[in-house]
């Protein structure tokens, strides 16, 4: 069956098997619109230009691959003020371990009779950062949710609907999120503007997060 994009017009060639009970909810990974995928007539099953055929290997290398890659309805996007409840629910348990943590470092500091100075404050700070990106990098890659996505059944996946490694919760989680905080925070409230509830975070590491 070829499958064609109504918004972006880019198109993918793929084998009926694949494809799950027709008609149903797909959405573009090239443009992130979503279509209904209705069962074509006969006729048209096998035709596939040979122009189509070349753009898409030019410009596209996988449109739909098996199964997972057509989002279907099952598929919801977690909707902004959803995904901010879970990250103060996270920011808390965050905060709350550095906390201890720090309290720990600064009782053995005193007890010893070493004294609070400048390198103490930073080993504290640092302690902190490393301790927040390992809890975000560490529950994201594991299983896709934090504590906090836990608590609402909200999930992390990666744009064709499978699951995402600890490179992908990396980019995501480091790089994509300090852009978008350096951006005024604008990263993030794409979350609210675009129809597919992707943030700036998640367009860099083709996530997307959707209720369970």
């Amino acid at each position: 069956m070829n499958i064609l994009c109504p918004h972006c017009q880019f198109s993918k060639q793929v084998s009926d098997a694949a494809l799950p009970p027709l008609p149903t909810k797909a959405t573009c990974p090239q443009c992130s619109q979503q279509f209904t995928l209705e069962a074509p007539a006969e006729e048209s099953l096998s035709f596939v230009t040979e122009s189509a055929e070349q753009i898409v290997a030019a410009e596209i290398t996988d449109y739909v691959s098996p199964p997972t890659t057509v989002q279907t309805e099952n598929e919801e996007p977690a909707g902004f003020w959803l995904r901010v409840l879970a990250a103060v629910i996270d920011s808390i348990i965050c905060n709350a371990v550095v906390f201890v943590m720090g309290f720990g470092i600064g009782f053995l500091i005193e007890s010893n009779n070493y004294g609070f100075n400048e390198m103490t404050q930073l080993l504290i700070m640092a302690m902190g950062i490393i301790v927040t990106l390992f809890y975000y990098i560490f529950f994201t890659g594991y299983g896709g949710q934090t504590p906090g996505k836990m608590a609402l059944q909200i999930k992390v996946i990666h744009n064709d609907g499978s699951e995402i490694g600890y490179g992908q919760a990396f980019v995501r989680e480091t790089i994509g999120k300090i852009i978008s905080y350096l951006l005024l925070c604008i990263g993030y409230l794409m979350v609210g503007l675009r129809r597919d509830k992707r943030g700036l975070h998640d367009l860099l590491a083709s996530t997307r997060v959707i209720k369970l």
